[in-house]
C-alpha cells in the first residue's frame, strides 16, 4: 500500500487500512498484485488502474472523474478457475487493446462493470469501484488457491515524478491523455518577443509540461499590450510599468514552476543565448531582428517556428484584410527559409505595427504555431508534414506548402528527471 495519505480521499483510506497494495500516480489509483486466473491454468497476479482526480485538492468520486465505471487491467485477460475467459462479467473484448495510461503504465485490457444497485448513482467512491472488480476477479483464483490475496499489506513508497505544475494536470487525466502530453517534456523552449502573437504562445506552452520556458522582450507591457494579450490586466499592474516579461511571468507563475525570464531583446551581440534550446517561437515585428535570430537558429540546428501578420484596411470599405503566417524551420527542412521569411525591415505591416486590435489574429496565428510544434514531437498527428502555412483573413482559407521529409520524431528522450528533444530521432517519410 502507499505511505502517502490524501484527504479527502474518495476511499482511498479504507482501502490502505483493508491492506490493499495501492499506489496513487500521475492522477492514477493502482492496485497491485490482484491474483487472477491465466489462460495457462496458473494464478497470476496484476493491476487494476483507474482515474484518481483531483480538483482544487479534494478527490473526485467515479461519477465526477469521467470514467464511472471503468478500469485499465495490466495483465492478461483473466478466466474462470475452469479456464474460460471472464468476457460475460468483465464486459470486455479478449483480444489485447495495448495503451499506455501514463509513461511507466501500460494497460493490456480495459474492463465495465457495476452492480446493479449502482447503476442510477455510479460508484459512489473509489473503494467500492476497485474492491468490486478485485473480488469479481480474485474470487476464480482462489477456486485454485484459497491463500491468494489482493490485500498484500505491501507498503510501496509515493513514487510522483517531479512536475512544473504547481496542481495537477487533471484535464490530461480527464481526456485519457497523459502518456501523449509527455511527449512535450522538453527542456527548455524559448519564445522571442512576447506581444499580440508571442503572449498567445506563452499562453499555450505555460500549459504544458516543458521543464523550462524563457520568454525574450526588451520592452514594457502597456495599456494597448492588455487588448491583445491573454486575461486581463487591471489598472494596478498597468501602473507598474512593468518589462512584459515580468508580467506575464507574474500572471503564469500561480499555475506552474520554469518560467525565466529576459527582459531584453536578442540582437547579434546576444543572440548566442539561444543555444542549448530544444525549440525555440521566433515572434518579432521587425525584419532584421527575425533575420539575425533565424540565421542563428538554423545555423545551430535548432528546431524553431517564426510566426508573421500583415494586416491591411482597405481605403474604400474600411475594412481589414491580413493574413497569419507560420514558417517552421527544422534540421531536416531548412532550405525554403529564405522565399518563406521576411527578413527586411520593409512598411509592409506598418498599420499592424501601430497597434491596431487584431487580438483575434494573434491567437489564431499562435494557436497555428503551437499546434506545429506539438506535431513536430508527436503530440498531434502530422499527415501533410508541411513547414508552411497561411491563413487568409478574406477568404477564411489556410494553405500548405513546403513539405519535408523528416519530421524530430514522435517524443522526447526522458532521461532521469531532465528531459531532452529527439532531435536526432527520424521521423516518418512524408
Amino acid at each position: 500500500m502507499s505511505a502517502r495519505p490524501i484527504a479527502p480521499d474518495s476511499g482511498l483510506a479504507a482501502l490502505l487500512e483493508q491492506g490493499y497494495e495501492v499506489e496513487v500516480r500521475q492522477q492514477h489509483l493502482l492496485v497491485h498484485s490482484v491474483p487472477y486466473v491465466a489462460a495457462n491454468g496458473t494464478v497470476e497476479r496484476a493491476s487494476v488502474v483507474c482515474k484518481y482526480v483531483e480538483d482544487a485538492g479534494t478527490i473526485l468520486p467515479p461519477t465526477a472523474a469521467g470514467d464511472d465505471h471503468q478500469v485499465w487491467w495490466t495483465g492478461s485477460f483473466p478466466c474462470r478457475s475452469d479456464g474460460t475467459l471472464m468476457v460475460a462479467e468483465l464486459v470486455a473484448n479478449a483480444q489485447p487493446s495495448p495503451f499506455t495510461v501514463f509513461e511507466g503504465c501500460n494497460s493490456q485490457h480495459r474492463f465495465s462493470n457495476k452492480p446493479e444497485e449502482y447503476n442510477q448513482t455510479g460508484y459512489p467512491d473509489h473503494f467500492e469501484k476497485v474492491t468490486h472488480y478485485v473480488t469479481l476477479i480474485q474470487s476464480q483464483a482462489k477456486v485454485l488457491d484459497a491463500n491468494v490475496d489482493a490485500r498484500t499489506r505491501r507498503v510501496i513508497p509515493p513514487s510522483e515524478p517531479d512536475s512544473v505544475f504547481r496542481y495537477a494536470d487533471t484535464a490530461s487525466v480527464r481526456a485519457e491523455i497523459v502518456a501523449t502530453s509527455a511527449r512535450l517534456k522538453l527542456r527548455k523552449v524559448a519564445i522571442v518577443g512576447l506581444g499580440g502573437t508571442g503572449s498567445y504562445v506563452f499562453d499555450q506552452v505555460t500549459k504544458t509540461p516543458v521543464w523550462e520556458i524563457h520568454p525574450f522582450d526588451g520592452d514594457d507591457f502597456k495599456q494597448h499590450n492588455a487588448f491583445r494579450a491573454p486575461g486581463a490586466a487591471t489598472t494596478e499592474e498597468l501602473r507598474r510599468h512593468m518589462k512584459k516579461v515580468d508580467y506575464f511571468i507574474e500572471r503564469y507563475s500561480p499555475m506552474r514552476t520554469g518560467l525565466v525570464p529576459h527582459p531584453y531583446f536578442l540582437d547579434e551581440a546576444n543572440v548566442s543565448e539561444l543555444a542549448g534550446f530544444d525549440f525555440v517561437f521566433v515572434c518579432v515585428d521587425k525584419g532584421l531582428a527575425r533575420k539575425t535570430i533565424c540565421g542563428y537558429l538554423t545555423a545551430q540546428g535548432i528546431p524553431f517556428v517564426d510566426v508573421g501578420m500583415d494586416v491591411a484596411m482597405d481605403a474604400e470599405t474600411q475594412q481589414l484584410d491580413g493574413t497569419c503566417r507560420v514558417t517552421t524551420i527544422t534540421p531536416f527542412k531548412n532550405d525554403h527559409i529564405a522565399g518563406s521569411i521576411p527578413m527586411d525591415n520593409d512598411e509592409s505591416d506598418a498599420l499592424y505595427r501601430q497597434n491596431i486590435q487584431v487580438a483575434d489574429l494573434n491567437a489564431l496565428n499562435a494557436q497555428l504555431a503551437v499546434i506545429k510544434w506539438k506535431q513536430l514531437f508527436g503530440f498531434y498527428e502530422d499527415r501533410a508534414r508541411s513547414h508552411q502555412a497561411t491563413y487568409t483573413v478574406a477568404t477564411q482559407s489556410l494553405t500548405r506548402g513546403e513539405l519535408a521529409a523528416r519530421s524530430l520524431g514522435p517524443e522526447p528522450t526522458v532521461r532521469g528527471d531532465t528531459a531532452v528533444s529527439a532531435i536526432e530521432c527520424a521521423g516518418a517519410t512524408g
